[in-house]
Order: C-alpha cells, then structure tokens, then sequence
C-alpha cells in the first residue's frame, strides 16, 4: 500500500518529466516557427494563411505548455477544456482578431514571433511588454528615397487599421450577443451535464479574451503611431503632419466608438478562463470559407 508521501513523490517526478518532454518540444516548435518564417503567413488584408507548423504543430505544443503551467500551480494536470465546435462567428472573430494583434510594422519579426508564441498558447500573454517605440524605429530604417515615404507609409497604416476597427467589433458584439444567449441556456437547461455548462463558460471566457486582446492591441497601435508622429516632426519635419495628425485623430475616434458599444462583454460571467484545444489555431482563410 503507497503512502501519501510516496504518492507525492510519484506525481511530482511525473510532472517533472511533461515539463522536460514539453520543453523540448517548445524547442521544436519554436525552432519550426523560425524556419518557417517567425510570425504566421499572411493572406489577403493581413489574415492568416494555412500553415502547418502555425496551425498544429505550434498549438499542439502549446497546449501541452499551458497544461504543464496549470499543473504547476496547482490545477491539475489537464485541466478541463472546452470541446465544443467553433461557430462560423468565433472563427471569423479570431481570423479578424489577427489582422489587428500582429505587429503593426512588419519587420519588427521578434514581436511577430511573441504574438504568435502568446496565440498558440507556447508563451503566456506578454503583449503588455511590447514597445511601442519599436514602431518608429522601424520605420525610419525603412530605405525610401524621399521623407515624405514615411509619412505616406504612417498613414497608410494608420488608415488601414481604422478600416478594421469597425467590421471587428461589429463581429464581437454579434458573437458577445450570442455567448449571453448562451450562458443563459446553459444555466437552466436541465438536460446539460456539469461539464457541458463548464465547455459554454470556457467558450465565453475565450472570447472575452480574444476581444480584450484587440483592445490593448489597438491602444498599442495608438501609442506606436503617435511616438512616430511626433519623432517625425522633430527629426524630418513637413507639411503633411496636419494629414497624419488628422488620420491619428480618426482611429482614435474609431477605437473609442467600437469600445464604448463593447463594454458589455465585460459583464458575461464566463468564470476563469480555460483555453480551449480549438482556441489555437484561430481561423485560416481556408476556415473561414475565403476564396482567392
């Protein structure tokens, strides 16, 4: 008969070994996601493309990742998951989401290779700790010909972003619409088990999460973008500053609109969130039904 503490033991030296096989395999995939380009290919309007390292070899290992942290602190080995299918809607959304939350310049490939390390669940969330000021330093080592390039190529960015804003968070409030829908069926709905009610709970909470990430993603935008305006006034002054400050003005204005109809996702009572194994990978455009 074991005893309590060789039980212990057992369990501890068993963790031990995911921890060191789910390393090694971060390894891989990181080495993977390297080889294949660092951050997730791109299709049409900055959305993802199939891929096989970015779409299951990735998550897989992030899945793994994220179990192994639960178990460290106490949740678990595996932790319960949601199984439900994704709807038409929630894929949209995180096909949608991408476009927003990957790095707003794209050579800045190290944050590319963070953001799509924090999707695929292999590092936890660090969008906080990314720098705004990269932006601009980016761009300015940018080869154009002429001064004016960069202004062109601010508010491109700038314009392009606040075209997304909008469909986005229409979509999240069609998806928030249809999660309340859901909790509230869930709740009296006397023919689902225990488990069921926990899948929809984590549904929710996933995507709350997805919306709240675009959220500081934008925010983030707004700051790269105004750090870049005011060093270009200082360091290659023009003309065209009015345009930039003008297409400044209007994403703020859009992000500030989006949100303030968005709130209410806040109020779901989705519980903590537990990452679902279809939370990664978010939508491809083959998912999403796109035709090119």
């Amino acid at each position: 008969m074991s005893t309590g503490q060789g039980d212990g033991y057992a369990i501890d030296r068993a963790l031990a070994r995911k921890r060191k096989a789910t390393v090694v395999f971060a390894a891989v995939a990181l080495c993977a996601a390297a080889l294949a380009g660092c951050g997730r290919p791109e299709g049409d309007f900055g959305r993802a493309k199939p891929s096989v390292v970015h779409d299951n070899v990735m998550p897989a290992i992030g899945t793994r990742m994220t179990n192994v942290r639960r178990a460290a602190r106490g949740n678990g080995v595996y932790a319960p998951v949601s199984k439900f299918n994704l709807t038409d809607g929630e894929k949209e959304l995180r096909n949608r989401a991408y476009a927003i939350v990957r790095p707003p310049h794209t050579a800045d490939w190290i944050a590319a290779s963070l953001v799509e390390g924090q999707r695929t669940g292999i590092l936890e969330p660090i969008d906080t700790k990314l720098d705004p000021t990269k932006y601009y330093e980016l761009l300015r080592k940018d080869a154009f010909r002429s001064s004016e390039s960069r202004y062109d190529r601010l508010m491109s960015d700038m314009n392009a972003d606040a075209e997304l804003v909008g469909p986005f968070y229409e979509l999240a409030r069609q998806v928030t619409a249809v999660d309340e829908e859901r909790l509230r069926v869930a709740q009296v709905s006397p023919d689902l088990t225990d488990a069921q009610r926990q899948d929809a709970k984590t549904r929710v909470a996933e995507n709350v999460a997805v919306i709240h990430w675009v959220w500081r993603a934008l925010r983030f935008r707004l700051a790269a973008y105004r750090h870049a305006i005011d060093r270009l006034e200082v360091e290659t002054p023009s003309q065209r500053l009015y345009e930039a400050n003008v297409a400044w003005r209007r994403l703020a204005a859009a992000i500030a609109e989006a949100e303030a109809g968005q709130l209410d996702s806040e109020r779901l009572e989705a519980g903590p969130v537990r990452p679902s194994r279809l939370m990664r990978p978010w939508a491809s455009d083959a998912d999403a039904g796109i035709v090119k």
